[in-house]
């Protein structure tokens, strides 16, 4: 019987850089009227738009865990075959077609990771024609971890898959 891995392609929802940086500097400035600064010299107004400033900018600069990844297709390797549904638009690519599977390892989803949801792992598969495809996956939990690690270090991809683990991640692949 062949071994199936399944999951979730995704688009994560990437802000501006130039807005993130302005909310950075618009929460270190509203956190220091409303903390710092001398409260009986304090404009009521101001401190309200502050206080609204720092609550907004929290969100956006610490509760990007939060946010769900928007689904856009699946995802299926098998040892026999990868197989995947993005806007409606199936592919089918036997193994002996596949030059390469590339690995870019962040972790998987949990409470004590970056994300609930899974983190941003990118998958980059090489047709022997020359095509790649590029996807964000999700490894929802360690055992979905396991079950890829399982199908990807198996014999039927030993030389078509590589790995970098990126960023900072808790785990070992």
């Amino acid at each position: 019987m062949a071994k199936k891995f399944e999951t979730e392609i995704v688009k994560t929802k990437e802000f501006n850089k130039t807005i993130r940086v302005v909310f950075g500097i618009l929460y270190f400035i509203s956190t220091f009227y409303i903390f710092i600064y001398d409260r009986e010299s304090q404009n009521i107004y101001l401190w309200y738009l502050a206080l609204a400033i720092y609550l907004f900018g929290a969100y956006f600069l610490f509760g990007q865990f939060l946010i769900k990844p928007k689904r856009i297709g699946k995802l299926t390797i098998s040892t026999q075959r990868i197989e995947f549904n993005v806007n409606d638009e199936n592919v089918s690519i036997p193994l002996n077609e596949i030059e390469n599977v590339f690995l870019r390892y962040m972790d998987y989803g949990s409470w004590k990771t970056h994300s609930i949801y899974g983190n941003k792992n990118y998958l980059t598969i090489t047709e022997k024609s020359g095509k790649k495809y590029d996807f964000e996956i999700l490894l929802r939990s360690k055992d979905s971890k396991n079950n890829l690690k399982e199908i990807l270090n198996g014999p039927e991809f030993y030389e078509k898959f590589d790995i970098v683990k990126v960023g900072n991640s808790f785990t070992e692949f």
